[in-house]
């Protein structure tokens, strides 16, 4: 199915208006909802890439995300409106947040100062604790997630597409979808060990690129290529938050804090 600018859905309370993001799978669009005149969201599979047979599973899993984005309420955090199938496809509604996505605004060549870096990157933090508090894990935190609203700099969370519960510390099977530069190593197999601290990389990878205006080097390659720190790369960036980043990328998953308040008591020496 092609989906073209004024299409309808549920019986004409939304009408799609453009094309916002795509990936392999899914895709989202802006639209308008014709009765609360509200503009939102939509987020469907992108079906020139999957085969017919599997796309009653990826509808499963989309399911899965809207019950998983319903159960995170925060004002950093994407908000749900609704779930539904039409077509033989699944939607997702959500908030539109103008805006744009922070590697839009970083990269390549824009680094921000620390001070801005550090006030975006506590609210993602207290966006993730209360992802961790419902235990789940959200495994996809990097800029091209994070969304920065031009009125108030406000920093918003999206997209829960690999988001997974999980036991603390214990061995699970997850998806090894990664995005690279942002995930821990332990995202790249299967079965493995899971803690907050998985998501934790991410946020210091994040906060890396924000101070640097450079993605990572994925984790999985760090053993012979070395991962030059913030602040070699931008010496007049503190020590005490350089020292944090990297302390919150270390390899090991066991050597990184355990959790978002130990890392950001390491970045502004108090919890966030």
């Amino acid at each position: 199915m092609t989906y073209l600018k004024n299409k309808t859905l549920q019986q004409g309370k939304y009408q799609l208006q453009q094309k916002l993001r795509q990936n392999a799978f899914g895709i989202s669009y802006k639209a308008i909802n014709t009765i609360s005149k509200e503009v939102v969201v939509i987020k469907t599979l992108q079906l020139g890439s999957i085969q017919k047979d599997y796309i009653s599973t990826l509808s499963r899993k989309f399911l899965d995300e809207a019950r998983r984005l319903a159960k995170c309420s925060h004002p950093n955090i994407v908000p749900f409106h609704e779930f539904f199938q039409e077509e033989g496809l699944p939607f997702i509604v959500m908030d539109y947040i103008p805006g744009e996505t922070l590697d839009r605004v970083v990269l390549p060549d824009n680094p921000l100062p620390e001070v801005v870096a550090i006030a975006y990157i506590r609210q993602v933090a207290r966006a993730l604790k209360v992802i961790h508090q419902n235990n789940l894990l959200h495994r996809d935190i990097k800029p091209h997630n994070l969304i920065v609203t031009p009125d108030n700099r406000q920093v918003i969370l999206i997209d829960f597409g690999i988001a997974r519960e999980f036991s603390e510390g214990a061995t699970q099977v997850h998806t090894n979808l990664i995005s690279e530069g942002y995930a821990p190593v332990e995202q790249y197999f299967l079965r493995a060990k899971r803690t907050a601290a998985t998501d934790i990389y991410g946020l210091a990878a994040t906060m890396y690129t924000l101070l640097t205006a450079k993605i990572p080097i994925s984790a999985n390659l760090r053993v012979s290529l070395p991962l030059s720190s913030p602040k070699e790369i931008r010496p007049e960036l503190s020590r005490r938050v350089s020292d944090a980043v990297m302390q919150g990328m270390k390899i090991q998953l066991d050597d990184r804090p355990h959790n978002v308040d130990e890392w950001m008591t390491l970045l502004l020496g108090s919890p966030s």
